[in-house]
């Protein structure tokens, strides 16, 4: 195998389940992905996946190939850390993975100054699943109450969540709660987060499902119905209004992951000391009640 490329893109479309998914996982367009899924098929000719029009299930022979690449990607990643670990290069590009509610409501905020302040250094961000098996990136900030244990992390807030709907919306509703419509963000995942937020909703009230905080905060806001938001989200917002003043219904503690062996590598140890000192100042909103 002396194209290691093949590898990667069918090892992102295995481990995702789609083409889609692992298309959108390498940064790439979905027919691209496809094309040289095939191309690569061809070449070793034997089928990879059984397909199906939403999944795509491994054959014998792409499970024999999925447990060689996994072995050989760790291997890879295993090499990168330690050069980038023995590394003293003050520049370069720290690799940040989170959420879309995370970047667009935390990471963002500190962006511009981050970068104004370091113009050594550049930011990649990209989302991933808090419940994904292995970090992809340097850095992880995600919203977890069980981080992994393989990795080093801080804890930098509890952040707390609570059911919001715009202003208008709850003017109509306000006495009789039970017409509300409830929305919900639906990962597709076989474990939803939903119920744990929102444990006393019944399911069938939940009459719409976006697969993005973001979307789903603006479906919120244009007054389609309610959910359930981070109270950093849904305080700040003047559009919108917490239906049930000073209830919390969940908390997630938020945490600054990071491979053990990066943490002192000079640019990483940059951008960590910069965020942590970052989020001391938005605590308070963090953890409103």
């Amino acid at each position: 195998m002396k194209n290691w490329d093949d590898l990667r893109i069918f090892l992102a479309v295995a481990r995702s389940g789609s083409i889609t998914a692992g298309a959108t996982s390498l940064g790439l367009d979905q027919s691209t992905v496809s094309r040289r899924l095939q191309a690569f098929e061809e070449k070793i000719g034997h089928n990879l996946f059984l397909g199906s029009t939403k999944r795509n299930t491994l054959s014998l022979t792409g499970q024999k190939f999925y447990e060689g690449a996994l072995r050989l990607d760790k291997e890879i990643e295993e090499i990168d850390r330690t050069i980038a670990a023995h590394s003293e290069e003050t520049s370069g590009t720290v690799h940040v993975v989170t959420t879309d509610i995370l970047s667009n409501h935390l990471l963002l905020s500190i962006t511009s100054e981050f970068l104004q302040q370091h113009p050594e250094i550049n930011l990649l961000i990209r989302t991933q699943p808090p419940a994904a098996k292995r970090l992809q990136g340097d850095v992880a900030l995600f919203a977890t109450n069980t981080p992994k244990e393989d990795l080093f992390g801080r804890k930098l807030a509890t952040a707390s969540f609570a059911s919001y709907a715009s202003r208008s919306y709850l003017e109509i509703h306000r006495h009789a709660l039970d017409t509300m419509v409830w929305l919900n963000w639906d990962d597709g995942s076989d474990s939803p987060s939903w119920p744990a937020l929102a444990p006393d909703i019944p399911d069938h009230m939940c009459r719409l499902r976006i697969d993005t905080v973001a979307s789903l905060l603006e479906a919120v806001r244009l007054g389609i119905g309610a959910t359930i938001l981070p109270c950093f989200i849904g305080e700040n917002d003047p559009v919108l209004e917490r239906i049930t003043p000073g209830q919390i219904v969940s908390r997630r503690d938020i945490w600054l992951l990071v491979h053990a062996d990066l943490r002192k590598v000079p640019r990483i140890r940059t951008f960590l000391d910069f965020f942590v000192q970052h989020i001391k100042t938005q605590k308070h909103l963090i953890e409103s009640a």
